[in-house]
C-alpha cells in the first residue's frame, strides 16, 4: 500500500500570499456563486466554509467526504451539507502546489468560470504563492496500486516523479481515441493542462437540460461536440484538448487524497467515480 513520508528534497509547504475572490455560475445548479480564497496555516490542507449556512460550514477536502461522483464531484461533512463541483479548482490548487487554503463559499457549487482550471491558476498567481516554514508532505508510491472497474482502470507504479498516461475512447469521431502522457514538473500544468475545458455531446446537454441538469452549461464554459463537429465557434485550444481535460479532473479528484503523489498513474477511460475509488 501507499506509505506517507516526509522527502527532504520536495521543499516547503505552500499557500497563497493573498486573498483573491472571484463569482461565476455554477455548472449544474446554474446560481451565481463567490468564492473567496484565503491563506491558510501549515498542515490545514483544502477546507470548504459554507458561509451560507447558520451552522456546520466547514467542509474538507478529502476523499472521505466525497458522496457524489454523477457529472462532478461532490463533497459532504457530516451534518450533510455539501460543496459540488470541485475538481477544477482542487486540481488548480494541485497544479501550483498549493498545500493549505480556505475557501469560502456564497452557495453550494464551485462557479464552472471558463470550464477548465484558468481562472483558478490566473487568480492563485495573482494573489503570489508563499512558502510556510513547514515541510511538505508527499504520498510516495512504494509499490503498484491499481483499481478496475468494467472498462475503466488507474493504476500507479513507483517513480521518483508524478506522471499521468492518460488514454480516453469516445464514440463521437471528433473525439475518438487520444491518448497523452505528461510529466508534471515545477511549473508546467499551468501550460499542459490548466486550459483544457470540460466537454459533453450536444444530445446529452439537451437532455440534462429538460431534466434540470447542467443549468449552468453552455459554450461559454464547455466544448460541446455534436457528430464529428466542434460546435464552439473559437474550436479548441489544445488539439488533445479532451484528454487533457480528464488528467486536469484525475488531478483535481486525486489531490482530496490530502498530499501530492510520488508516482507515474496510468488511466484508461476514467471518470469521477473511478478516480475516487482509486
Amino acid at each position: 500500500m501507499p506509505d506517507t513520508l516526509n522527502i527532504s528534497n520536495i521543499g516547503f509547504q505552500k499557500t497563497l500570499r493573498n486573498e483573491v475572490v472571484c463569482d461565476g455560475i455554477g455548472l449544474h445548479s446554474g446560481k451565481r456563486t463567490k468564492i473567496n480564497i484565503l491563506p491558510s496555516d501549515v498542515n490545514t490542507g483544502i477546507n470548504f466554509i459554507r458561509k451560507d449556512l447558520e451552522n456546520n460550514q466547514k467542509i474538507v477536502a478529502s476523499y472521505k467526504n466525497v458522496s457524489d461522483t454523477k457529472l462532478g464531484t461532490t463533497l459532504e461533512n457530516e451534518a450533510g451539507h455539501k460543496v459540488h463541483t470541485i475538481e477544477h479548482l482542487m486540481s488548480a490548487f494541485m497544479g501550483l502546489k498549493i498545500d493549505n487554503a480556505l475557501v469560502i463559499l456564497s452557495g453550494s457549487e464551485i462557479p464552472i468560470m471558463d470550464g477548465s482550471a484558468r481562472v483558478f491558476i490566473d487568480l492563485i498567481n495573482s494573489a503570489g504563492i508563499k512558502e510556510q516554514f513547514a515541510q511538505k508532505k508527499v504520498i510516495k508510491i512504494l509499490k503498484e496500486v491499481s483499481f478496475v472497474q468494467n472498462n475503466s482502470s488507474i493504476t500507479i507504479y513507483p517513480s521518483d516523479q508524478f506522471s499521468i498516461d492518460y488514454m480516453i475512447d469516445f464514440k463521437d469521431p471528433a473525439i475518438g481515441i487520444q491518448r497523452q502522457k505528461i510529466t508534471l514538473l515545477a511549473n508546467n500544468f499551468d501550460k499542459e493542462i490548466g486550459s483544457a475545458r470540460t466537454f459533453g455531446m450536444l444530445n446529452e446537454v439537451e437532455y440534462m437540460h429538460k431534466n434540470g441538469l447542467a443549468l449552468g452549461g453552455s459554450i461559454n464554459n464547455a466544448i460541446v461536440v455534436d457528430n464529428g463537429k466542434i460546435l464552439n465557434p473559437d474550436g479548441l485550444r489544445y488539439k488533445d484538448e479532451f484528454v487533457r481535460h480528464k488528467i486536469l479532473d484525475l488531478c483535481g479528484d486525486i489531490y482530496l487524497a490530502g498530499h501530492h503523489l510520488i508516482g507515474n498513474i496510468v488511466a484508461e477511460c476514467a471518470g469521477h467515480e473511478v478516480n475516487n475509488k482509486f
